[in-house]
């Protein structure tokens, strides 16, 4: 048992380091798509935030909730009591998953203003300012990248 641990450690931290060499990964969907581009400068940028599906944190949730509950109590009223922390911690679980994004408007060069919402993560960094010069890029009406 110890060795399948540590053996599990070492392929988790292999998969962990290796996962981030690529430039950007992008999304099998986006292979073969037409995209298109436009020049212009940031005009505003707002922080927001997105909701999530809520699907792991929803799983996670009902699982720290049941386990919670499993500590109250005896018999059948354990049983209850894991129940309502699975269904609460599910509950509380799907409404924390929230993401920080920002809603971002720009002047594109032929006279247009865009205002978009894109997710801010570590593949997404949004590094630009107001004012900045930016492209952006569109793949079916939906902008998917601005650099």
């Amino acid at each position: 048992m110890k060795r399948f641990l540590i053996s599990l450690s070492v392929v988790t931290a292999i998969a962990f380091t290796t996962t981030g060499c690529a430039e950007k990964a992008l999304p099998a969907s986006r292979a073969g798509t037409i995209s298109q581009s436009y020049s212009g400068v940031v005009k505003a940028i707002e922080n927001v935030q997105i909701q999530g599906d809520g699907q792991l944190t929803s799983i996670g949730g009902m699982i720290v909730g049941g386990i919670a509950g499993n500590q109250v109590g005896g018999g059948s009223g354990q049983d209850l009591a894991t129940m309502a922390g699975a269904m609460i911690g599910g509950i509380l679980g799907q409404k924390a998953d929230v993401r920080p994004a920002k809603r971002i408007t720009i002047a594109l060069d032929d006279g247009r203003n865009i205002t978009t919402v894109l997710p801010v993560n570590a593949d997404n960094p949004l590094n630009f300012s107001v004012g900045s010069p930016v492209t952006v890029y569109i793949t079916n009406g939906r902008v998917t990248e601005i650099r």
